[in-house]
């Protein structure tokens, strides 16, 4: 399913930089990012309980930072888009509840993620798809494994994060 197809158009922007600021990107980040989350998640078909529970397990900042830490520890980001994550690590925001649990480093690793994310969307749609599908979100994978090792074994989002990665890796090898 191409990006064309589902993910809404975004507005035409030559500069998003100069446009809107680091939070604003993040936001429609956010957005964009869980939009994928739900589509991944979206067979097979399920209740809405359980359609959330993997939504959130993936879209928590916790899950976001370690897809994050794949994308640079496989150096796939350009300079650019690197520098994209910076600027974007210095997000404020009110949610300390959030920063709380997770600690200031990851929250604001997980913002500049939401904030390249952002910024794609509204820059280049096929390089987010491209970043996308490197995460392992893809409507065509099969979660039901990793599902089921993570409620077995009441697993945090940072331990499904990492047997998403491990599972897209095995996807991507046959």
């Amino acid at each position: 399913m191409g990006y064309e197809r589902w993910l809404p158009s975004p507005p035409k922007v030559d500069k998003p930089r100069s446009v809107y600021n680091a939070a604003s990107l993040a936001y429609i980040g956010d957005c964009i990012y869980e939009l994928y989350a739900r589509r991944h998640f979206l067979f097979p078909p399920l209740n809405i309980d359980d359609y959330n529970d993997r939504v959130m397990s993936v879209v928590r900042c916790e899950a976001q930072d370690e897809l994050l830490q794949t994308l640079l520890a496989d150096n796939y980001l350009s300079a650019e888009e690197r520098d994209i994550l910076k600027w974007g690590k210095n997000v404020t925001t009110s949610k300390s509840r959030t920063k709380r649990r997770a600690g200031v480093a990851v929250y604001n690793r997980a913002s500049s993620l939401e904030t390249l994310i952002g910024y794609l969307y509204l820059k280049n749609v096929k390089r987010l798809e491209d970043i996308m599908l490197k995460l392992g979100f893809s409507s065509g994978a099969s979660m039901d494994s990793i599902l089921k090792d993570s409620n077995e074994n009441s697993t945090s989002s940072s331990q499904v994060a990492k047997l998403f990665k491990k599972q897209m890796a095995t996807l991507a090898a046959q």
